[in-house]
């Protein structure tokens, strides 16, 4: 079963009401849960929507998306060490992607 990839504009999109792609992540949303696939994300992606949230005032908010995605049994969290930046960085520059909402 392939693994479906959570980036932190994806997340932040779900999150956030005013976010212009907010309608549609949320549609798209609503039918990924009826048969959820597996995610994966990073802890520089948990990073970034924890500090999205705690540097505009949302103390709560951020520890409510942290805690939902540490206890995801849908996520699997790879976390992000040296060696592994420079693969993805290596990857990065070998391969041009653009998924839209």
């Amino acid at each position: 079963m392939s693994k479906v990839f959570l980036d932190t504009s994806y997340l932040l999109a779900l999150e956030l009401a005013k976010d212009q792609n907010h309608p549609a992540a949320k549609q798209q949303w609503q039918g990924i849960i009826q048969s959820p696939p597996s995610f994966v994300t990073t802890s520089y992606v948990f990073d970034e929507v924890v500090t999205y949230f705690n540097s505009r005032g949302h103390h709560a908010k951020a520890v409510q998306v942290g805690n939902n995605l540490l206890a995801s049994t849908s996520v699997e969290m790879v976390h992000v060490d040296e060696a592994l930046f420079y693969e993805g960085w290596q990857y990065f520059q070998q391969h041009r992607t653009r998924i839209t909402l």
